[in-house]
């Protein structure tokens, strides 16, 4: 499977999930969930209070026998439930392990396998992107379904492998012309930086790109910078989105100079990353490097407005204009005029 496949599977699946999170009584409503002890098997008893959702980055759910939670969202770990699950229980990239539980909507695993063993209730459907291993004595109100594919099939199958091309090029097109708009000076700054410092724009970027996430993870470690990691972590990938734009209006401006158009420019390198995108594994590296490239021309042209009267490494001019620049000549001296004559008056008779 090529990356743009694999890059619209995952976003696929992460739609599907946030379809479960997001409308939980929609699932139930299809199927109503059998009720404990209905058949003579024996379920856990409906908490008194009311039980809360759990949402986890990274790690692990356990819901030991006795307790009860609400909705489970897992992006990457696993969940072992031998207790009460009052809605849906989702993990994305993990195993699932149900054991004497009694889950009340939906249990699905994107990328995990799926392990249910009795006495075990499950009011909605099970659903698995790998194997699912159900035993006797559990009971599932809806269906059992294991290597779900959730991609386009169909005739829409043969957009698969262009989908996530075309909409990264749709994406870049959109914002590009909105920065342009915004911000035209700053894109004219944006492609001299890129144009006079190529080296120094590429290592701020890898710079920025790198430790930028290490930065939010450990704000993520901490509970005071919890919401600032999170938040930072989810903006990563809209200023790498940034990042590639501004690459494509850089090598625009490279091909159709100034005093031309923005537009003419910005649509030139545009249509070169569009082509470029439609070509399997070369396309993902030129999606990095041009989003890290990007980014560190949005840095060097930021760094070159600040304020201070001398001019650093990498300001517009900077030392070579220093140096290129004419010798100041020394100030001409120019002679006094002499004085005007005094006028002279005839002689009278009376001198």
């Amino acid at each position: 499977m090529d990356p743009a496949s694999r890059l619209v599977r995952r976003l696929a699946l992460l739609a599907f999930a946030t379809v479960l999170l997001l409308t939980p009584l929609m699932a139930r409503a299809q199927t109503a969930p059998p009720k404990p002890g209905a058949s003579g098997t024996p379920g856990p008893s409906e908490p008194a209070f009311a039980a809360t959702d759990q949402v986890v980055i990274s790690g692990s759910v356990v819901v030991p026998k006795g307790s009860a939670v609400g909705d489970v969202a897992i992006f990457h770990g696993r969940a072992i439930v031998s207790g009460s699950v009052s809605g849906d229980l989702v993990v994305l990239d993990g195993p699932i392990t149900i054991a004497g539980g009694y889950i009340t909507g939906t249990v699905v695993a994107l990328n995990g396998p799926i392990r249910i063993t009795g006495p075990s209730l499950i009011g909605g459907d099970v659903l698995g992107g790998r194997g699912v291993h159900v035993e006797q004595g559990v009971r599932v109100g809806g269906q059992v379904r294991e290597h779900v594919g959730f991609t386009l099939r169909g005739p829409l199958a043969v957009l698969g492998i262009l989908l996530g091309s075309t909409a990264v090029a749709f994406s870049v097109l959109l914002l590009g012309l909105a920065l342009l708009l915004i911000a035209p000076r700053g894109a004219d700054r944006v492609a001299d930086a890129a144009a006079t410092a190529p080296l120094a724009v590429f290592g701020w970027g890898l710079v920025v790109a790198v430790g930028l996430p290490i930065v939010c993870v450990a704000l993520l470690v901490s509970v005071v910078g919890l919401p600032l990691g999170l938040t930072m972590l989810l903006g990563i990938a809209f200023l790498l989105l940034v990042g590639l734009t501004w690459t494509a209006w850089a090598i625009g401006r490279a091909l159709v100079r100034a005093p031309r158009g923005r537009w003419p420019a910005f649509f030139a390198g545009w249509g070169i990353l569009a082509v470029v995108s439609l070509v399997p594994f070369l396309n993902v590296a030129v999606w990095g490097a041009g989003a890290i490239f990007g980014l560190g021309a949005m840095l060097v042209a930021a760094w070159r407005l600040r304020g201070s009267p001398r001019g650093g490494r990498h300001r517009a001019g900077g030392a070579l204009a220093e140096l290129q620049a004419p010798a100041p000549t020394a100030p001409q001296l120019v002679a006094p005029a002499p004085p005007e004559p005094e006028p002279s008056y005839p002689a009278t008779s009376d001198d």
